[in-house]
């Protein structure tokens, strides 16, 4: 149908004022009266109760556009009726195919998009003027090849249908595996549900009988009209590749030969729906893909007579067709009179669209183990898993109680339930298709068969997250065998910051040496004084002496948890290990803190192993060399865990004021010590400790240990012995580091390479 034919079917002409859809009349008012710099008015036209007002706009197109565009196009304003969104229409035959243009049925003018706003949205602001600059601003932008999306969004004005199918991913690529029926939503009769069909399983008394198709990306060409009957359906599909007939013939007939089993299917509606790639209007593939629903107010026997390979049973039998014998014979009439409208598809919430909306181009199948469903873990298991992330193990053996829903994705009826078990629920029903989550309602230190399944999780697991807020549980899982990558979440104890520390893919820094990083980054940065030191206020849940909990609200720990996972996710998406501490003001500005995590060196003595990062070592060289020619020295922080026989070196001290510093000699001073071991105890909650001291050697001298550092670890034995613990000494040399334990010189631990994890 050429531009001339569409238009004659708007026989009446209409001055400009004989208009009776108001909108309609004041387009064509607005550009008789103020018009004139964006173009002139043309003519009216109806067509029943329909109006359409034309126009010539002036384009601003360059000499050169990037398609081809006119100085000067004529366009039709569609309006429907009184109230609904005009449409814009191309009046000539060869205006170019663009993005930014409406997918109408063959024989409907080329019709733009220049608003992508719902219309009861646009029309609070709508005038004739806007609606002209949207217009001209259209035309300067394809002129300049600045219209982006090559999707055409259906028109419901032109194309006719308001249904809205529902499809899980899973099932449309199964769907040529399967039968597939959809049902209307009880609640709203324009939403249809497919799903796999079975008997007893069809519940509507107007079921749609569903097939689906995919096009294949190299069999793709744009569409360019939406198919108005049956006939041009096959012909589209056809065009790219499918041969929608031949393969009906074959399911119908198949249904056919099935007998009373099959009259629900031969007795649906009749519905297509297809999978394509995206495509610009210069042929090339876009990202995503566009999912059509092709939709007729027939039933799949009534298609199948069409095709000539059933006839109706004229009330024999339950399943009103039978089957032909013979050869078949297409009635190409009646195929051409089964009307097609176009509906929208909209793909179930599964990983893969979880991931897209992201911005990741696949989902993440890695497999995950979460250890802890509290507050900071159900929220950054619920945030990650909607971006389509993971295959999670959640292992926590806590029940919800009333009070943790003050900072829980959970709802009231959990209550009393396991935590692992409302989250794996949780992520389950938040993503469709098959279950992505499984929960252990265990301890992590259980033994029996709950025991064997945490270690069977763990084994198999690619990345372990820590999300319990404690020491053990973290460092229990940093010395765990299992080869995989490891990071802990936490909110310190005021509830206005978090934390994540996470490994790297080498695993050549653990949990253990990160976590003695985050204590010295908070023991070196002034603005970090009170990040651990300071409390949350706390109330009473119950009368029991420990039934206490923080007041800290959800809105804050969904903001920090927002952050910690989209921190972990970029972490886990990088080889490199992280430290960061994310803090939230009051008045809602966040302050992030992070520091590069440092290589570690390790040294053992005995059964003892002591650990320090690089820049530990560069800050001792440091104060040695100010010092130079005479030593120096003073204490030593660390985090010591005696069962595990290991420390940990946070920080070193200057010397105190009062120490004596000599070319030949050191005597550490006292003033000001105990003030110092109190702010660090202060500053890391108890978890950063005296350890022992350090000195450092003067130039041309070995980090070997002189007599009189003899005497001083006998001193530090005495000393350190009274708290169960060996001497620890560091002497700093020149060009080398000493660590003198328990009266031995520590020798170094090899480093893990980075493939042996």
């Amino acid at each position: 149908m050429t531009i001339a034919t569409w238009l004659a079917t708007f026989e009446e002409a209409i001055d400009d004022s004989g208009f009776r859809i108001a909108e309609a009349g004041a387009v064509a008012a607005f550009m008789r009266r103020y018009g004139a710099p964006a173009g002139v008015f043309v003519e009216g036209r109806r067509r029943g109760d329909q109006e359409l007002v034309i126009l010539d706009l002036w384009t601003g197109a360059p000499q050169r556009p990037f398609y081809p565009i006119r100085p000067a196009e004529r366009v039709g304003i569609f309006f429907a009726r009184e109230a609904t969104q005009p449409l814009v229409t191309m009046l000539r035959d060869d205006f170019p195919d663009t993005e930014h243009q409406q997918l109408v049925p063959e024989g409907v003018p080329a019709t733009i998009c220049i608003d992508d706003r719902p219309w009861a949205e646009a029309r609070l602001t709508w005038t004739p003027a806007e609606l002209v600059e949207r217009i001209v601003s259209w035309f300067r932008r394809a002129g300049r090849g600045e219209l982006h999306d090559a999707r055409q969004p259906l028109d419901p004005v032109l194309i006719g249908t308001p249904l809205k199918f529902f499809i899980a991913r899973s099932v449309l690529d199964a769907g040529s595996a399967q039968d597939l029926i959809a049902d209307y939503d009880p609640g709203d009769g324009t939403i249809v549900r497919v799903r796999k069909a079975g008997p007893g399983k069809v519940t509507t008394a107007e079921p749609f009988c569903i097939v689906t198709y995919k096009v294949p990306p190299e069999q793709m060409s744009r569409l360019k009209y939406a198919p108005a009957n049956l006939a041009s359906l096959g012909a589209m599909l056809g065009e790219r590749g499918i041969k929608l007939f031949d393969d009906l013939k074959e399911r119908l007939g198949g249904w056919l030969a099935e007998g009373t089993s099959a009259a629900w299917r031969l007795n649906g509606r009749f519905a297509v729906i297809v999978e394509m790639p995206i495509v610009s209007p210069r042929g090339v593939q876009q990202d995503g893909m566009d999912h059509r629903a092709f939709v007729t107010a027939r039933s799949a026997g009534d298609v199948a007579v069409a095709l000539g390979i059933a006839q109706p049973s004229n009330g024999l039998g339950t399943v009103g067709y039978v089957k032909v014998l013979g050869a078949a014979v297409q009635d190409e009439a009646a195929i051409a009179g089964i009307e097609v409208q176009t509906a929208e598809v909209h793909l179930a919430f599964e990983p893969d669209l979880a991931a897209r909306l992201a911005g990741q181009n696949a989902p993440d199948e890695r497999k995950t183990v979460l250890v802890g469903a509290g507050a900071i873990g159900s929220h950054l298991a619920d945030a990650l898993a909607r971006e389509g992330r993971f295959h999670w193990t959640i292992i926590d053996d806590d029940r919800l109680l009333p009070h943790n829903l003050a900072r829980h994705v959970a709802r009231g009826e959990c209550v009393t339930r396991p935590k692992a078990k409302i989250l794996a629920e949780h992520i389950n029903l938040t993503l469709s298709g098959p279950p992505r989550a499984a929960a252990i309602a265990a301890n992590l230190f259980a033994d029996g068969e709950q025991g064997t399944a945490i270690q069977s999780a763990l084994a198999e697991a690619e990345l372990i997250v820590d999300a319990t807020a404690s020491v053990l549980a973290a460092r229990h899982l940093s010395d765990h065998t299992a080869q995989a990558r490891r990071a802990s979440v936490f909110f310190n104890p005021a509830g206005d910051a978090a934390v994540l520390l996470a490994e790297p893919a080498d695993r050549a820094l653990t949990l253990r040496d990160l976590e003695a990083q985050y204590l010295g980054l908070v023991l070196r940065t002034e603005r970090l004084a009170d990040h651990l030191g300071r409390q949350a206020e706390t109330v009473a849940y119950t009368g029991a002496c420990r039934a206490i909990t923080n007041r800290i609200p959800q809105s804050r720990a969904a903001i920090l948890s927002g952050l910690v996972a989209s921190g972990l996710a970029a972490t886990f998406d990088s080889d490199a290990a992280a430290i960061s501490i994310w803090t939230l003001a009051a008045d809602g500005s966040v302050r992030v803190d992070t520091v590069p995590p440092e290589p570690v060196m390790r040294f053992r003595a005995g059964e003892w192993e002591i650990a320090f990062d690089a820049g530990l070592v560069q800050r001792l060289h440091e104060r040695r060399g100010a010092r130079v020619p005479s030593e120096t020295g003073g204490i030593l922080f660390g985090v010591v865990d005696i069962p595990a026989k290991r420390i940990h070196l946070v920080d070193a001290s200057a010397a105190p004021p009062d120490s004596d510093e000599q070319p030949g000699s050191f005597v550490r001073g006292v003033s000001g010590v105990e003030e110092l071991m109190d702010s660090v105890r202060g500053r890391t909650a108890g978890q950063v400790r005296y350890v022992g001291e350090w000195h450092s050697h003067p130039p041309r001298s070995s980090a070997r240990p002189s007599a009189v550092d003899g005497q001083q670890i006998d001193w530090l034995a005495a000393l350190m012995g009274m708290d169960s613990m060996p001497a620890l000494m560091v002497i700093a040399a020149e060009r080398e580091l000493a660590v003198i334990f328990a009266d031995q010189r520590a020798e170094p631990i090899a480093q893990p390479r980075a493939d042996a994890a």
